[in-house]
């Protein structure tokens, strides 16, 4: 039985909540032996999504694949009881073939009938963790979305995205939100700048988090990757990067993080772990 992993941001637009999730993602799909579904709950458009389409598609063959895949398909197999771990991987699209899969969001073309969708979260996370060992979703930021409120009460382990925002930071410790009080979660500072006043070290000296504290750098190469689509590609040629080439300190950082991840939910990465 597998877990689903909620990423959430505190406040949208800032803490990088979607590059972390298609990073951390990415690089579970390269470096265990686990198979990993990355998803989102937004309407419209998603970095997750974004990023991981291949460019080489054409745009005729990606509308013929999603009209039959993505979390419309599960929601009427979730309203139908029809919604298993078998089924389920016959609505998603692979990225990294028999390692990472992709959810694509909503093809609803009105919002008003994407709100209901809170009321299959369960049954769709339950049939995840029967078909990956590890199901990403992003969650969004803030918590007036349904069914981002739906995922996290529904995830076994939330990722809070963070910035080096001191207003954030004090809003967030000194008042958790409500809905993180009896959930499992790990803390990552997302496009963290090493030189700035707030490193990591300073945060955990002046907050004092309870939950593990991560960081993942902002990194101009990888960003570019997701805007041009080239996220395959980026860690394909970075899987061994060597500690005097560019970008070696970004892909320890993604690895630090997804070792803490394993952690929180209290499974030894050494069994998923490939050989090098």
């Amino acid at each position: 039985m597998g877990n689903v992993i909620a990423f959430w941001g505190a406040r949208p637009g800032q803490t990088g909540n979607s590059s972390n999730l298609v990073a951390s993602a990415a690089m579970l799909a390269l470096d265990y032996v686990s198979i990993v579904l990355a998803g989102h709950t937004q309407y419209g458009g998603s970095l997750v999504e974004d990023a991981f389409r291949r460019q080489q598609r054409t745009l005729d063959a990606m509308s013929i694949a999603y009209s039959s895949s993505g979390i419309d398909s599960l929601e009427r197999l979730a309203r139908s009881g029809q919604l298993t771990g078998s089924t389920m991987k016959d609505y998603t699209l692979p990225v990294f073939s028999g390692s990472l899969d992709l959810l694509p969001g909503t093809n609803k073309p009105d919002a008003d009938l994407f709100i209901r969708m809170h009321e299959v979260a369960a049954p769709i996370c339950q049939a995840a963790r029967s078909a990956y060992d590890l199901t990403l979703l992003d969650a969004g930021s803030g918590t007036g979305h349904a069914l981002n409120k739906a995922v996290i009460a529904h995830a076994d382990l939330v990722v809070v995205s963070l910035s080096q925002n001191i207003s954030l930071l004090r809003e967030f410790f000194e008042q958790t939100p409500e809905h993180l009080a009896d959930k499992p979660y790990v803390l990552v500072i997302g496009q963290y700048d090493p030189a700035s006043q707030l490193t990591i070290n300073n945060i955990r000296r002046l907050f004092k988090p309870k939950a593990p504290l991560f960081a993942l750098p902002h990194c101009t190469t990888y960003m570019d990757a997701c805007n041009e689509q080239k996220v395959v590609e980026f860690f394909l040629k970075r899987k061994h990067v060597q500690r005097d080439q560019p970008d070696y300190t970004f892909m320890q950082y993604i690895r630090k993080l997804n070792k803490g991840l394993f952690e929180a939910l209290e499974v030894d990465s050494n069994m998923y772990a490939k050989e090098a």
